[in-house]
């Protein structure tokens, strides 16, 4: 059991340690003796402190770029790659200087900058080594370790072996603090080591600190092959180090440092046992000039490219590759070209050829799949069928897909593909498809390309989600399940049949969805976590479409919903701006998508016009209309912008909008730029222009009156992150927005224009949000019509926002 947690300490073989410092099975056995019974793990392991609080002017005099944070070792920088290797479980306390607390600060995560489980204490003033570990006394004080380790942030390229030779040599010597020494190449500038006439380290020295007589010994040292210089590696006893701490004293020929290694001289001067190992190894310098990092990445280069071969690999010799852990698993014959990060949960199949890839998270890479200039992140390559040919000239490999300059986050690809160019964000790309110059599934949450941000930042709350709720925040909740089933469920049962009467195809995109739903982070995390029902369903449109080919699954139901709507407008069109707006709202009941309505249809053939009636003399649930009519109905002309929702209920909204001009308003149309459900797209609603019953219109927007425009989202409501550069200048320009459904009002929060929200109250997401909860019995309740001036945050339901706010 002791023996297992040791070995387990070390990270290396017990075996092998104990071979490379020379100790006898005698010594360890008397050891493992000593160590307490009911505590061992709590007593081997140190409490490290990483010294980084160096400004590395070096290598930047400016002081700009900070070497332990800035300089990268594939997705680690310096600091977290020297912090990798270090023996034990806890937390490792950190020494920074005030610029790179502020740079935490700033950030808002000290895990980002420092790595996982770090404590952070601040350097104030720049007194070296010894005033590093003063200021993380607090820290030290609280701590319950035995033993605490000394290493240094800016020390990336040494070996697991020389912490664990170091740890285990200090254990079994017995002595109360043991450094590091090495066998260097020259004394010259070099910190010392000194014994006694027993062999007992008295402590170390630098070179300016020396005498030229103990210069010179070391120099006679080195001729005999008996010189030692100083890692800086340090382990002592918490009680030494707390006892002996501020007895340091400052070095005057080094601007009055203070040294951590002359807890050392003090511990041997008091009678401590002290201990000095020498490691055998190649130890490379740490980092002070540029000409470090060279020739450190280049044995670090030289180590992966060995280490792969021996798994298998074919490497190039130039490749530069950098692993996020030791045990990549990696499979027969793979083809590793230029530039290659692989992170720690990265697996990769047989015969896979990869150049200029970087690979993290949780992604796998199957079979025969080839790639180049790929990103990947938490994505999943489908393996290919393993051809009788697998060599292939010039290209080394012959690979089943490939995939070239293309960026993937949360994917699952499929085999057989041919893409390039291709940006992708929680999707399923089907198999054998070939795609070229495409942005597929949900954008980041970010400025959408060529719309600069300080632009964005103008309409767009920081806080910004397209939609009331993130999947995550129900996942504690019943609504959790629920949610996840309804998704599946009415795939399965109304979009998908609309897109293929192909049952096997069916399935085929029945199991995509299913895929998306179950596709995780490296941390576990469901991908859909993160997203809102809008984002999710976007994504899902676009899949159905790429699987089936058929970009447009709801057409029918469109024109039939149009053609309803054309038929019931002379029926019910009045010279009366309240009922004209009633329609508007109402109009969203002629929905052949929804199988609620057409069961009502079915049961009723005029349930249409019924509720058309009934919405007439129906007050607004929420009523914002003698604000409509002050600024719009009898207001200035002013610049509006009209976000339309469903086809069908739009034949309403046009017929509005061509009354509307006639008090002087130029508009602007929205709809969507591809098809997502039965919502109207830009190119219905030219469509819908071109009818004879809106010649006004017509000529309106030949006039440039009116103008008809995409929002850029490919999904339900209006994902500003999908905005285009011209919805972005159209709503910057905007004096009002009137905004129609539940999909524009759940998308646009806390955005900055005023807006006019006009829609129904349908199913649990609208009664929470807007507080209206409608009578079902009625032919039509629930129908809002809403005021909230720009930048109202929804803090509150839509009714209790309109009845607090001041118009």
């Amino acid at each position: 059991m002791k023996t297992h947690l040791l070995e387990n300490l070390l990270g290396c073989e017990l075996e092998e340690t104990l071979i490379a410092i020379s100790a006898d099975a005698d010594t360890f056995e008397t050891f493992l003796a000593t160590l307490p019974t009911d505590s061992v793990e709590h007593y081997l392991t140190p409490q490290w402190v990483v010294l980084a609080a160096g400004k590395g002017t070096r290598i930047d005099p400016t002081g700009r770029l900070s070497k332990t944070l800035d300089i990268m070792f594939g997705e680690q920088n310096m600091l977290q790659h020297s912090r990798r290797y270090l023996p034990g479980n806890r937390p490792d306390i950190v020494v920074i200087n005030p610029q790179m607390a502020s740079r935490i600060e700033n950030s808002g995560s000290a895990a980002q900058l420092l790595g996982p489980d770090a404590i952070p204490c601040i350097q104030e003033e720049m007194n070296g080594t010894g005033g590093a570990l003063q200021a993380a006394l607090p820290a030290l004080q609280d701590s319950d370790a035995e033993w605490i380790g000394v290493a240094f942030g800016d020390e990336p390229f040494l070996e697991r072996e020389i912490f664990a030779q170091t740890l285990l040599s200090h254990f079994l010597s017995g002595a109360d603090v043991t450094l590091c020494g090495k066998i260097p190449e020259t004394v010259e500038d070099k910190g010392g080591l000194f014994f006694d006439a027993d062999g007992k380290l008295t402590g170390t020295k630098e070179w300016y600190d020396m005498t030229e007589a103990e210069q010179q010994e070391m120099w006679d040292r080195l001729s005999r092959g008996e010189a030692y210089t100083n890692t800086g590696i340090t382990l002592i006893r918490k009680s030494a180090l707390l006892d002996r701490i501020h007895r340091l004293e400052p070095h005057a020929n080094r601007n009055d440092e203070l040294h951590h290694v002359d807890l050392i001289r003090h511990c041997y001067e008091d009678g401590l046992k002290t201990n000095a190992f020498i490691y055998r190894g190649d130890v490379l310098s740490g980092v002070n000039r540029w000409s470090n990092v060279l020739s450190g990445e280049a044995a670090l280069y030289a180590q992966v490219r060995e280490s792969l071969a021996r798994k298998g690999v074919r490497v190039d010799p130039n490749a530069q590759i950098t692993l996020g852990g030791d045990d990549i698993e990696i499979g027969t014959a793979c083809y590793l070209i230029g530039n290659v990060h692989l992170g720690e949960k990265v697996r990769i199949g047989d015969y896979c050829r990869l150049e200029n890839v970087t690979l993290l998270g949780a992604t796998t890479v199957g079979d025969a799949a080839g790639l180049q200039e790929v990103s990947a992140n938490d994505t999943t390559f489908a393996s290919n069928p393993l051809s009788e040919t697998l060599a292939e000239p010039v290209r080394g490999l012959a690979t089943g897909s490939t995939i070239k300059n293309s960026t993937f986050d949360g994917v699952s690809v499929g085999d057989g593909v041919q893409l390039s160019g291709v940006v992708a964000r929680g999707t399923v790309i089907p198999s054998d498809i070939a795609l070229t110059h495409q942005t597929l599934g949900v954008p980041p949450a970010q400025a959408p390309p060529a719309v600069p941000k300080s632009l964005f930042d103008q309409i767009v709350p920081l806080e910004y989600i397209p939609g009331v709720f993130t999947f995550g925040e129900k996942k504690e909740l019943s609504d959790w399940k629920n949610l996840r089933e309804h998704v599946q469920s009415h795939s399965a049962a109304e979009l998908i049949p609309r897109a293929t009467s192909d049952s096997d195809l069916q399935q085929v995109v029945c199991d995509a969805v299913q895929t998306l739903l179950d596709v995780r982070r490296a941390n576990s995390d469901y991908l859909i976590e993160a997203l809102t029902p809008e984002e999710l369903w976007g994504s899902i449109f676009e899949m159905v479409g790429l699987h089936t080919g058929n970009p447009n699954p709801y057409h029918n139901d469109k024109l039939k919903a149009r053609q309803t709507a054309l038929a019931l407008l002379s029926d019910f069109w009045e010279d009366n701006w309240l009922t004209r707006l009633k329609l508007v709202v109402a109009g969203n009941i002629i929905d052949y998508s929804s199988a609620r309505v057409v069961n009502k249809l079915n049961a009723n053939p005029e349930y249409f016009s019924e509720a058309l009636r009934a919405a007439v003399e129906t007050p607004f649930a929420i009523d914002c209309y003698e604000q409509f009519y002050d600024k719009v109905i009898d207001g200035a002309p002013q610049q509006i912008l009209w976000l339309a929702d469903n086809d069908g209920e739009v034949i309403f909204d046009i017929a509005f909008i061509q009354a509307l001009v006639q008090r002087g308003h130029p508009i602007i149309v929205v709809g969507k730029a591809d098809n997502a459900s039965n919502d109207v797209t830009l190119a219905d609603l030219h469509e819908i222009i071109g009818y004879p019953q809106f010649r006004e219109l017509q000529e309106a927007v030949r006039e440039g009156v009116v103008k008809l425009m995409s929002s850029g989202a490919k999904t339900i409501g209006t994902n500003l992150y999908q905005a285009t550069p011209e919805f972005v200048n159209a709503v910057l320009e905007t004096d009002l927005v009137i905004s129609k459904g539940q999909g524009n009002f759940y998308t646009t929060p806390g955005w900055a224009k005023d807006t006019f929200y006009l829609l129904l109250s349908k199913g649990l997401t609208a009664e929470r949000s807007t507080g209206v909860v409608a009578d079902r019995n009625l032919p039509i309740d629930g129908m809002i019509l809403a005021y909230l001036p720009g930048g109202t945050k929804r803090v509150a339901t839509l009714r209790e926002l309109c009845r607090s706010s001041d118009f």
